[in-house]
């Protein structure tokens, strides 16, 4: 026991947990409430509301509809690194895995959901850092892979290169007033990426 007249702090009850069950269930309203009424007219209490849970709820977990409008839009993005990509003993074909492992965790609203970063641009620059940054770092590390093949000559950037492909990727799907689809990213491939990493043709 404390000496008497001691001062016994406070025990801190422990915080509650963070129910991923909620998380879930918002991000799901956030996205069905983008896709029906578009960002401007989607509201934080609509979503709460959609969600079946309190504003408070909303808020404590995302401080802005900017916030959580991004997530909702990755939501579904598939986590790729380079260990998923299969080593097909090509950099080409490596590089034309990306588009089916991609489009397996796409669902046809996800082009949609992009729409708002045509006219907002503090989403924009949030999705690139979330999808850009995470594909910048798979593509570096097929070119990696395929300058330990012999492919890729020495002396490429390799970080510049890797950054073209999903920046022009990024690009396409959230301003080009063309549907994105593989045949799209295989163009962005065969055209800009490999000629970037292995040469162009009759370069010596």
């Amino acid at each position: 026991m404390p000496p008497i007249g001691a001062e016994v702090a406070p025990q801190r009850r422990p915080g509650r947990r963070r129910d991923a069950a909620k998380d879930s269930a918002i991000v799901d309203a956030a996205r069905e409430l983008l896709v029906t009424r578009g960002f401007d007219a989607m509201t934080m209490d609509d979503v709460a509301e959609c969600a079946g849970v309190g504003k408070a709820t909303v808020y404590r977990r995302w401080s802005s509809k900017v916030h959580l409008a991004v997530d909702a839009m990755v939501a579904r993005a598939p986590a790729l690194t380079v260990e998923s990509v299969p080593d097909t003993g090509s950099l080409r074909g490596d590089l034309m895995s990306l588009p089916r492992l991609i489009s397996q965790a796409h669902d046809d609203a996800t082009t949609d959901l992009l729409a708002p970063a045509r006219e907002h641009p503090e989403i924009t620059d949030m999705l690139h850092q979330r999808l850009v940054r995470d594909r910048v770092a798979v593509l570096r590390g097929l070119l990696e892979r395929g300058r330990e093949r012999g492919e890729v000559p020495e002396g490429r950037d390799l970080d510049l290169i890797a950054s073209v492909g999903p920046a022009m990727v990024f690009y396409l799907k959230a301003f080009s007033d063309e549907p994105f689809s593989a045949a799209s990213m295989e163009r962005v491939i065969d055209g800009v990426l490999l000629p970037l990493a292995v040469g162009y043709p009759g370069e010596g």
